[in-house]
């Protein structure tokens, strides 16, 4: 059984997904700031909030536990053509934090990462964020 970690996790699409698949797994912590998202989140998935680790910057890596699989969406707002497209900047705007998912990543080095983002990442004007992100992945196997 796969041990699911799962970050800017809203209401668990990624989880949700999974279980229409058929494909079993556990679930040992996710992270998710809204309060609203987070209640959405344990009701659908039968989980205490105690599993919440909270704000993707506070988490202190060695203190995650083990797992196989990471899932991620880092906030788009700054990616997609209804936001202001300011790019992936880190610390500076909300899709930077894809740089604190990369952070876990690169720590914990689990066998598989599912991570996704809105289209227009792929655009000429996001050429260079998209490719720098295949790099990171790359960089990592």
């Amino acid at each position: 059984m796969l041990k699911l970690f799962s970050l800017f996790s809203g209401i668990g699409a990624f989880e949700k997904a999974l279980e229409r698949l058929k494909i079993e797994y556990e679930l040992v912590g996710f992270s998710e700031i809204d309060k609203f998202a987070i209640k959405s989140y344990c009701a659908i998935h039968n989980v205490s909030e105690d599993k919440n680790f909270g704000d993707i910057t506070k988490i202190d890596v060695s203190e995650l536990p083990e797992f196989d699989i990471l899932t991620w969406g880092f906030p788009c707002q700054d990616i997609s053509i209804a936001g202001k497209m300011k790019g992936i900047k880190e610390g500076e705007t909300r899709s930077g934090l894809y740089y604190e998912g990369y952070r876990i990543l690169k720590a914990k080095k689990p066998k598989i990462s599912i991570i996704e983002n809105v289209k227009n990442l792929t655009s000429k004007r996001f050429a260079n964020e998209f490719n720098s992100i295949l790099k990171d992945l790359s960089d990592l196997g």
